[in-house]
């Protein structure tokens, strides 16, 4: 009995993901997809557009990253006191 796939997605290496994740939080401002894969290149990982793509969708699906009219940007943080401010649900 064979299973039917609707569409297929992508398969991304767990390496890849880090480097991307990395490069964001290296960022500091909004970057766009072609900078990402130009900064892949440069670190000899690299990757197709859609295995880039779902890298990103991993992040933003984990409230690691957004994407803006700007681009793409790390947001994901630790920080005691904006855990706490989150978790009170009051404005920093």
């Amino acid at each position: 009995m064979a299973v039917a796939r609707t569409h297929s997605r992508p398969d991304v290496t767990l390496g890849t993901t880090e480097v991307v994740m990395s490069l964001l939080q290296g960022a500091g401002d909004p970057v766009s997809r072609n900078w990402l894969l130009q900064r892949l290149r440069e670190s000899g990982h690299t990757t197709s557009r859609a295995r880039l793509n779902r890298a990103l969708e991993f992040c933003f699906d984990h409230g690691l990253a957004i994407e803006g009219s700007k681009g793409i940007q790390w947001t994901h943080s630790t920080s005691p006191s904006l855990l706490r401010a989150i978790a009170k649900g009051k404005r920093v």
